[in-house]
């Protein structure tokens, strides 16, 4: 009897484990080619997420219920296990990141003047989040994410904007307006799984003979961005500040 139960828990165990990547890859590729929206591969993948859990939990149990029995099913249960914990890691660990973040989507380094987009809000659909100026986000922005801020570049304006031209292309975003003596660039980036599309906009100025760079970033969809766009933001001012040195 003990080691049917086994039995049963370790090969449910590996069906879901199994299924929980193919469903998470469907969801990202038909929300990728816009057949279904954004709600929809979430519930998806939230789905996908929930029966992982459940199979890493029936290989656990078996694996324990197995060892302690001694029956012969152990060594299946434990592939459940760690077939449905490596499907896990990457979810769990994106939580982790954005876990305590604010329910905010558009991050900027300049909370007095943010950079105004123009032509990235002719690419976004009426669905998408809005990109109008916020106080309640630029507050939760400021009491959260104080790090955030210009990058202070000792050259001209015209050679940081260069130097930022090559760190946008470093990052392979997709630009869709650009101005050096407007000092500006918009472009898109995309996540690499579910290929969520995030807008940025990056102002060149000068400022007491040096020149500084503003960045702002903002998700299309969805209530927090779990720190993704802040984290852009340090990484690209990171190489901008790298490439001046």
């Amino acid at each position: 009897m003990g080691n049917r139960i086994v039995g049963h828990l370790a090969v449910w165990g590996l069906r879901l484990a199994l299924i929980t990547p193919v469903i998470m890859v469907i969801a990202g590729g038909l929300y990728r080619l816009r057949f279904v929206d954004f709600q929809i591969a979430l519930l998806a993948f939230a789905i996908a997420v929930l029966l992982a859990g459940l199979g890493a939990l029936f290989g656990l149990v078996g694996a324990v219920l197995g060892a302690l029995g001694g029956h012969g099913k152990t060594t299946r249960a434990v592939t459940a296990l760690v077939l449905a914990l490596l499907v896990l890691v990457a979810p769990l660990n994106t939580v982790r990141q954005g876990a305590g973040a604010p329910m905010i989507h558009d991050i900027t380094t300049d909370l007095e003047d943010p950079p105004i987009f123009v032509e990235v809000p002719r690419k976004r659909s009426i669905s998408d989040n809005s990109l109008d100026i916020d106080a309640e986000v630029l507050a939760a922005q400021k009491a959260y994410y104080n790090d955030i801020g210009p990058t202070m570049l000792p050259m001209a304006k015209t050679e940081a904007f260069a130097l930022v031209r090559e760190a946008v292309d470093a990052f392979d975003w997709v630009v869709h307006a650009e101005n050096a003596n407007l000092g500006y660039i918009e472009a898109t980036a995309s996540t690499p799984f579910f290929g969520f599309r995030d807008d940025v906009i990056i102002r060149v100025t000068e400022d007491t003979g040096r020149a500084r760079v503003d960045m702002r970033s903002a998700s299309r969809v969805g209530l927090s961005d779990l720190g993704v766009n802040a984290g852009r933001i340090r990484d690209f001012m990171a190489m901008v500040a790298q490439k001046a040195n």
